[in-house]
């Protein structure tokens, strides 16, 4: 995964395997190497490789889909977010009841949504408030436990571990419970 992502990310900058090497100050054998996974960078170099293209660890290792660094970065976040959706700017528009040209603005940076919208345009993502923030790069709501779709069972206290043994095993057991209590037993 490591190596489709750096593939994707300098053909993105447009840059060769050479000049990028420069830049990270890796020799290009090691850099191509790394590209095609037959080699891992160390914790070092995994991370300059992070901070260089802004992007999250987790991202590079093939963890999250989600590239963008915690931060305040909710132009960009929204647009990642919004394309991973297979949401078009009007699509979005539409369900907050808003122009394209608002979207467009949101994405850009030209200006932020109301308070109110917040919640809406979280909600029409499938993401928190926290991510479009920036506050987070877990992009999953959380919710309260009370809006969860599970049901808890109360504590059993636990069976006897041997009832489900077979009886060989069973015998085993005893055997060398025997040989056990034979080996350390005090004569007195």
């Amino acid at each position: 995964m490591l190596g489709k992502r750096l593939l994707y990310l300098r053909n993105k900058l447009q840059l060769t395997q050479d000049e990028l090497a420069k830049i990270l100050c890796l020799s290009r054998s090691t850099y191509a190497q790394y590209e095609v996974d037959r080699r891992k960078p160390d914790y070092d170099t995994l991370q300059r490789i992070a901070d260089y293209f802004n992007v999250t660890t987790d991202f590079l290792l093939g963890r999250t889909e989600y590239s963008v660094l915690a931060g305040n970065n909710f132009p960009a976040r929204l647009k990642i977010i919004r394309e991973q959706k297979g949401l078009s700017l009007n699509q979005l528009a539409e369900n907050l009841n808003l122009s394209p040209a608002d979207i467009a603005q949101f994405e850009t940076g030209e200006k932020y949504p109301d308070p109110s919208v917040w919640h809406l345009l979280a909600e029409n993502l499938n993401c928190s408030v926290d991510f479009l923030f920036g506050r987070t790069i877990e992009p999953r709501p959380y919710f309260l436990e009370s809006q969860q779709a599970y049901t808890t069972i109360a504590a059993q206290p636990s069976d006897d571990p041997m009832a489900d043994l077979p009886e060989e095993a069973k015998k085993a057991l005893e055997e060398f419970k025997e040989f056990i209590l034979n080996k350390y037993r005090k004569d007195s």
